[in-house]
């Protein structure tokens, strides 16, 4: 039991990095890594709400979804441990087989986004029986100050929603701004976390996700975070919308670095709003130790709303022409059309080589929103009938 619980939290182990100390104009002192670790006022803590935890946890940072199908027992070792990783206790009895440990530390890791202190658990041997003894990476006051700069930063996004926008577009918002405003960074010792995405941005996709999920729970819109595996291991979202739940993943849409540096401002949407039938064919999606919600509508995909599905070779310059101006209207640099079969797409690549089929949008461009640009396109995601159309705009 002991070697299976040790193998368990062996995943979730972050090293703390040495750091040196700072002061900010707003009273803040943070580490030279970023971390924010003091404050000029103490935060409240609602003790009535969040009486497990001795530092500040803002609203929306508690997500529960797979928790809530746990059984009493489970539920109650679910508190319990809640309630010691809140308080910072060193330890705790192991009074369970290690597999109901697993299945509940890894709900608290996804469900509990103001939890971004643990820094490894390890099984010990002490007075006849085997603890649960953990470690932090950071104190309860250091805790607080990191979830009150990202709920800060967290609120200036969300005051950017305007009222006339729908949960779709609020999660375009949501996903566009994230990719656009931070970087994923495999060294930043805190890129786990939602204050490392929306403060420090720099993240990786666990850091990407709890952000997300974060401003999905802020903006009422129902989520869950998604483990599993890609070529390593691997986190992102699902939400759910008119009924039905959908894949995000805000790591695999942002564009690689050769695409990156050309074309900075690019943004790519395979993987926003997708099914489970898109998100196999590159991912493996946990099934222990808890089950993710299906995802089989398509109505809230990215390539629906926006009415850029290709069925025809007729369509072919309507619906390019209509994802083009579309986006040069917002001055966006980039529109993605995605056709409905690969017969379909090869059939229209001899059009894309046409420069008529450019001239004529590049034309209507200027005239109807007053812009001069220059249009190319990749095939980025190719393999998935997705063509992005690149759009340079000349002063």
């Amino acid at each position: 039991m002991q070697k299976r619980l040790c193998a368990v939290i062996a995943a979730l182990c972050l090293l703390l990095t040495g750091c040196s100390d700072n002061q900010t104009d707003d009273g803040y002192k943070i580490f030279s890594d970023g971390t924010y670790v003091e404050h000029n006022e103490t935060p409240e803590i609602d003790s009535e709400k969040y009486d497990f935890a001795d530092f500040y946890i803002p609203e929306g940072m508690i997500n529960q979804y797979y928790s809530e199908d746990f059984n009493e027992t489970e539920t109650e070792l679910y508190d319990e441990i809640l309630s010691v990783l809140g308080s910072l206790e060193d330890r705790t009895p192991l009074k369970m087989d290690a597999t109901v440990y697993e299945r509940i530390l890894r709900a608290i890791r996804v469900e509990n986004i103001a939890y971004p202190h643990v820094k490894k658990y390890w099984t010990e041997y002490e007075g006849g029986g085997f603890d649960v003894a953990i470690s932090y990476r950071m104190t309860a006051d250091e805790i607080s100050s990191m979830n009150m700069a990202a709920e800060k930063a967290a609120k200036k996004i969300i005051a950017e929603l305007t009222p006339d926008m729908d949960d779709y577009e609020k999660l375009k918002f949501f996903h566009d701004y994230l990719i656009l405003n931070c970087e994923t960074d495999t060294s930043y010792a805190f890129a786990d976390t939602a204050y490392g995405a929306l403060v420090e941005k720099k993240a990786l996709c666990e850091g990407y996700s709890k952000a997300f999920a974060y401003l999905c729970n802020l903006a009422g819109i129902e989520n869950t975070i998604v483990t599993g595996e890609t070529y390593v291991p691997h986190m992102w979202n699902m939400v759910k919308l008119g009924g039905n739940w959908y894949h995000v993943d805000i790591t695999w849409d942002k564009p690689d670095d050769q695409l990156h540096e050309l074309f900075p401002e690019v943004i790519l949407y395979q993987y926003f709003m997708v099914t489970d039938a898109v998100i196999r064919n590159t991912h493996i999606v946990d099934t222990a130790p808890f089950t993710a919600p299906q995802a089989f509508g398509t109505s809230e995909n990215y390539f629906a709303r926006e009415g850029a599905d290709i069925s025809s070779t007729e369509e072919l310059l309507t619906i390019s022409e209509n994802a083009i101006l579309s986006a040069v209207q917002s001055g966006k640099p980039s529109a993605m059309v995605k056709f409905e079969t690969t017969d379909i797409m090869i059939a229209c690549m001899k059009d894309l080589t046409n420069e008529e089929l450019f001239n004529r949008i590049i034309e209507k461009a200027n005239l109807e929103y007053d812009r001069s640009i220059k249009l190319s396109w990749t095939d980025f995601y190719g393999q998935y009938r997705i063509l992005t159309f690149i759009i340079e705009y000349i002063e």
